[in-house]
């Protein structure tokens, strides 16, 4: 976990160094107590009740960190990037099609 964590992290700052304060950040266990340790907080990672994101929305887009699992024991960082402008022509041809 401390090494999951400190990715996040790391990429968290230079993003917030680069385009300002987030828009919205959740980063909390959703379990019945709270994990102590980095095993406890692995396993968190693994039954997806780790609830790790950052969002920035942007003019042009929509920048997403979070951290995330394959379904096995393995974690990761997860940096996404969405493109307004695709995004939107995607959802004009959905329309068109209805």
């Amino acid at each position: 976990w401390s090494y999951l964590s400190s990715n996040y992290y790391t990429i968290k700052e230079l993003l917030t160094e680069k385009y300002g304060e987030p828009t919205e950040i959740v980063e909390k266990f959703d379990s019945y107590t709270e994990p102590k340790d980095d095993n406890s907080k692995m396993s968190q990672v693994v039954f997806n009740t780790c609830k790790y994101y950052t969002i920035y929305e942007l003019e042009n887009g929509t920048i997403e960190l979070s951290i995330g699992n394959d379904g096995t024991s393995t974690g990761f960082v997860i940096l996404s990037y969405f493109d307004k402008k695709n995004r939107e022509i995607i959802r004009q041809k959905a329309i068109d099609d209805l």
